[in-house]
């Protein structure tokens, strides 16, 4: 682990073995967000792969049932927002 100061500006270097592991450029894009008390930060091309199932489960187990939630959702649309 390394500490890293932060700059007037805002900035943070990231160490060259992470980046280099990582294979980080200067031009790379880092997703950054708050988990807790922690700040967690993912190169944003990898994100899909990080978040990939998180929401598996959420509008239903099959095909019947997600289409029946989400048709039932659109339909709370239309009621609301007058469409």
């Amino acid at each position: 682990m390394n500490n890293v100061r932060i700059g007037k500006r805002g900035q943070i270097v990231v160490p060259s073995y992470i980046r280099k592991s990582l294979k980080l450029s200067e031009k790379s894009v880092l997703s950054i967000y708050q988990d807790g008390n922690k700040i967690m930060m993912v190169p944003a091309d990898k994100i899909g792969t990080i978040t990939r199932g998180i929401l598996k489960g959420t509008w239903g187990k099959n095909k019947q049932e997600i289409d029946k939630n989400v048709k039932r959702e659109r339909e709370s649309w239309n009621r609301n927002f007058k469409i």
